[in-house]
């Protein structure tokens, strides 16, 4: 990495939601707009740009499954980058907003469908 990817890799974390989305990607578990957006209670016009900026900056990936898009953490993010979240993650993330986002995280965990249902449901 040089100093300009660096500069703008810091650049794009400048930003509250952007903070905040790579924050609860960081669990390395997909999720879904729609997810993301009942979390932060931001509209997905404004959680979409979002994510294109850190999609370009190989930060997140996505994946299409049927009408869905799952977003993560990008598997190739650079090794100084992937040191810069660790560290920024675990002295920081007692902030009571990313506590929060953390709180609503585990609430749509637990009220995903579990894989069962859903074959049972695809099946009548």
């Amino acid at each position: 990495m040089d100093i300009k990817s660096f500069r703008q890799f810091l650049k794009t974390l400048a930003d509250d939601t952007r903070l905040r989305i790579v924050f609860l990607l960081m669990n390395n578990e997909p999720l879904m707009v729609k997810e993301i957006q009942a979390i932060l209670r931001i509209s997905q016009p404004v959680i979409s740009r979002h994510l294109v900026r850190l999609r370009l900056l190989k930060i997140v990936s996505d994946r299409r499954e049927g009408n869905s898009m799952y977003y993560s953490l990008h598997k190739n993010i650079e090794n100084e980058q992937k040191k810069i979240l660790d560290f920024f993650f675990s002295q920081f993330s007692s902030f009571e907003q990313l506590q929060n986002d953390r709180v609503m995280l585990e609430k749509i965990k637990n009220e995903r469908p579990s894989p069962a249902n859903e074959v049972h449901n695809a099946n009548p």
